[in-house]
């Protein structure tokens, strides 16, 4: 998926980040802002290298340890251990993170799923290339997103 993509998942992932938080009793909107916002943080946090204005490469090679489930995991739980305003940080953070790698999850390049160096991929070439049914796939998140947060409890805001 493309960074574009990835920001449009933003939407369902701020749902999951308001239920999620709502779950675990710790401030909503706190969890939804970051995990709207943490869509693209497994891309930008492998460190881009730039010469002469032009991307060279990465400190950490892409899709690897950034890319990693159980990374993300353990941040979420930190979050509900830690509670209150760092911790809906932290679980949003989480969040919108997994919903990135969801989201790359159908591309050929696969995720490592279990070991952050070894790429899983579905099928032989992966579902489709990064780019392909953005607009659909953001609709899905945003769909999937709002009724768990719905389920959850979650309410809008009424004046």
């Amino acid at each position: 998926m493309t960074g574009r993509g990835h920001r449009w998942t933003g939407v369902g992932a701020a749902f999951l980040g308001a239920a999620a938080a709502h779950l675990a009793h710790l401030p909503e909107l706190i969890g939804a802002a970051a995990a709207a916002a943490s869509t693209t943080v497994p891309d930008w946090i492998e460190f881009p290298v730039y010469r002469n204005g032009q991307r060279k490469g990465a400190l950490i090679t892409h899709r690897t340890v950034t890319h990693w489930p159980p990374l993300w995991l353990a941040l979420a739980i930190f979050g509900i251990h830690e509670g209150g305003f760092t911790g809906a940080l932290a679980l949003g953070v989480a969040i919108g993170s997994f919903t990135h790698i969801l989201a790359d999850a159908p591309n050929p390049m696969g995720i490592p799923w279990y070991w952050p160096t070894k790429r899983l991929k579905i099928g032989k070439k992966g579902l489709w290339r990064s780019g392909e049914h953005e607009p659909f796939l953001a609709l899905v998140f945003a769909t999937f997103g709002f009724v768990v947060w719905s389920l959850a409890g979650g309410r809008i805001l009424t004046m």
